[in-house]
């Protein structure tokens, strides 16, 4: 959701840091003692994003989650501050944390974030809040445009 304290573009790489930080802190903090890694994945536009976490375990089970819910805040400000002009922002990531607390992040900026839920005008007002220039709309985006334009969405 867009707040009137939105902002983009407005985070340098070591903001970003610190904020990718501060959510794996959140993570652990409410992880299983005996975690072995744990996956995030988060597919986003301006309005809806949807998310899962596994956790596994020492002894090979997993356990399927969501990330602590103030951490939502935190991953829409960072979409939001890593906009580049012209060429938008991440559509989804996948946070993984292993032992002993490394992480890695990877951003998806072109390919379809397969979002499971309605979003109606999602990708129309994600293109208006992040706009793109021509050269970096790719067709799966076209298409999702075009279905919303038409009344034909149905994801």
């Amino acid at each position: 959701m867009v707040s009137r304290f939105f902002k983009r573009g407005h985070l340098n790489r070591s903001q970003q840091q610190k904020i990718l930080k501060e959510f794996g802190e959140s993570v652990l903090r409410e992880a299983p003692r005996e975690w072995v890694s744990i996956t995030y994945d988060r597919e986003s536009v301006i309005d809806h994003s949807s998310s899962l976490m596994v956790v596994e375990i020492e002894n090979g089970d997993i356990i399927r989650s969501s990330a602590p819910s103030h951490t939502g805040t935190l991953l829409a400000d960072l979409r939001a501050g890593m906009y580049k002009d012209g060429k938008g922002t991440w559509f989804s990531m996948k946070y993984v944390i292993t032992r002993p607390g490394r992480f890695k992040v990877r951003y998806n900026y072109d390919d379809d974030p397969n979002i499971a839920f309605p979003t109606a005008w999602g990708f129309t007002n994600d293109l208006k809040y992040f706009p793109r220039d021509e050269e970096h709309i790719p067709d799966w985006l076209r298409e999702k445009l075009r279905e919303e334009a038409g009344g034909r969405a149905t994801e």
